[in-house]
């Protein structure tokens, strides 16, 4: 009876620590690997800021100057697409926790009911031009171009003609560039709708060319544009790890003018950040790899390429491809920028 007893107690005494243990490890999977994370702390006014508006220039007080409403409005579309450094960090055990891509522009008051939650906001697991900054890039490029009208009038600068409307003109220029890419001499049919996913393949050597800064530019303020670098004939793309990212980053870093705001002031086009997110330019030295990428991205509805091997393999998988000259640059001139845009 006795040795029943404590044979009782020992397996009572088991089960209780393994019910114990079972709980701890339950509690650690879930704080670690299954939990949400903590909202940000961003608030819902900055995320009306950045979907594309200066509403912090429009609630500003009566007595407040023309000048520094102008300056608050321009300021305002500047800082749209900015991201704060403590959002962008990643946390420690961030495993199975939900990360909001850089370039996203959440939806007005999604954050304030699905803040750790952002993948309603993804289509097949790409950000949606609609929840870009590109966007209403050009929306934003005509308030700042009417916010300094406006200071130029206060500074008694004198009566001037009005400025042209951007959209309307970027319109005009981008008709001529859709007419050159989907003629029928290029295999005629429709382009595509507003905010698809395109594809276009351009040589390293080609990125400072203004032609192409320009067809970038109307293609990627329209349309949710991924571009594909062609590294073919580099020395550097032969080179260890470190040199080819240090590579990939100049050639970004390049292609996006290092941040300078879109248009200048002699009505030439140049490419951002907020335009083109970093990211989604990517690097390849060979046909394969620019094949790949595109079958491994969702609803790619347009690839454009110079290379007929590439053309080929991807029209196999039912991918349209719009072909352009390879032979049609020089130097810095870029062969897709003097074929859009003759």
């Amino acid at each position: 009876m006795a040795m029943g007893g404590i044979n009782g107690e020992q397996s009572n005494t088991l089960l209780f620590c393994t019910i114990l243990g079972f709980a701890a490890i339950s509690w650690l999977l879930w704080k670690f690997l299954l939990s949400p994370p903590a909202p940000t702390g961003a608030s819902p006014s900055s995320s009306t800021a950045t979907a594309g508006g200066t509403s912090s220039a429009r609630t500003g007080g009566a007595g407040a100057s023309s000048s520094s409403t102008s300056a608050a409005r321009t300021s305002s579309i500047r800082g749209t697409a900015a991201i704060s450094k403590k959002d962008s960090e990643v946390a420690p055990f961030s495993f199975g926790r939900s990360r909001r891509p850089p370039h996203l522009v959440a939806p007005e008051g999604w954050e304030r009911t699905k803040s750790s939650d952002l993948s309603g906001c993804l289509v097949q697991g790409v950000v949606p031009f609609r929840s870009t900054p590109a966007a209403a890039y050009e929306a934003r490029l005509k308030e700042e171009s009417a916010a300094s009208d406006d200071a130029a009038s206060a500074a008694g600068e004198g009566e001037k003609s009005p400025p042209a409307d951007p959209i309307v003109v970027n319109r005009r220029e981008r008709a001529r560039v859709f007419a050159r890419m989907f003629s029928a001499g290029s295999g005629g049919g429709r382009p595509p709708n507003r905010g698809a996913n395109i594809v276009a393949s351009i040589k390293h050597a080609e990125l400072s060319c203004a032609k192409l800064q320009k067809a970038l530019f109307l293609l990627g303020t329209y349309y949710n544009l991924f571009l594909l670098v062609d590294g073919s004939g580099a020395s550097t793309a032969c080179g260890d790890d470190k040199e080819v990212k240090e590579f990939v980053n100049e050639m970004r870093s390049e292609l996006l003018n290092q941040g300078l705001d879109g248009s200048d002031p002699s009505g030439g086009y140049k490419l951002n950040a907020q335009i083109v997110p970093p990211h989604r330019i990517a690097f390849s030295s060979t046909s394969k790899g620019r094949v790949a990428f595109v079958r491994q991205l969702h609803g790619t509805e347009l690839v454009v390429d110079f290379d007929e091997d590439v053309t080929k393999e991807l029209e196999r998988f039912g991918f349209r491809v719009l072909v352009y000259p390879k032979d049609g640059g020089g130097g810095e001139s870029s062969a897709l920028g003097n074929y859009l845009i003759p």
